[in-house]
């Protein structure tokens, strides 16, 4: 849910929360009163906004997955498929592409691309195509996350959840 939160503008209703994430409403009304007890959102009259202390503890629990960050990258859907694209910067090389975007696929992603950064271009493994060949817009929101061995997992799906697999196969040995 503090994903969302953190790559939302503007503040979430509990339907929405509960349709982005596929859970019930109670589900998201129990998630919303824990997070509000430990400071990690802000119930307003027009939905819920991550605190600091929040995008704090996000930031923290994604480092345990070797995540450093997380985007939306609307660029995405110009080569994938879906209504929410979301962008991960991994600290660890992706070495079976092919085995991860399956594992994505299986969790509900509708696509999934993985590209690494080298020698100052964006390449898309196995192949090594320039990912400015797909898309210059995405190549250029990236780009302003890469240095030298960046790696990125981009993930498309219908609703956040079906973007959020990377979270689940990257973290679920912290999850039990």
């Amino acid at each position: 849910m503090l994903a969302v939160l953190k790559n939302s503008n503007t503040p979430r209703g509990r339907k929405n929360l509960a349709e982005e994430l596929k859970i019930g409403e109670g589900v998201v009304r129990a998630l919303l009163e824990g997070g509000r007890e430990l400071s990690h959102i802000i119930v307003m009259r027009g939905g819920v906004k991550i605190t600091e202390s929040g995008a704090s503890f996000l930031r923290e629990a994604l480092s345990l997955c070797r995540i450093r960050d997380i985007f939306v990258v609307e660029e995405a859907r110009e080569v994938l498929c879906g209504k929410r694209c979301i962008a991960y910067v991994v600290d660890e090389y992706v070495n079976d592409v092919l085995g991860l975007r399956d594992d994505l696929v299986r969790r509900g992603a509708c696509g999934a691309l993985i590209i690494v950064e080298k020698d100052g271009k964006l390449k898309i493994p196995p192949t090594e195509d320039s990912l400015e060949r797909y898309s210059i817009a995405l190549a250029k929101t990236l780009g302003a996350y890469s240095s030298q061995g960046t790696t990125f997992v981009v993930v498309c799906g219908e609703t956040f959840s079906d973007a959020l697999g990377l979270i689940e196969l990257k973290c679920s040995k912290f999850i039990s």
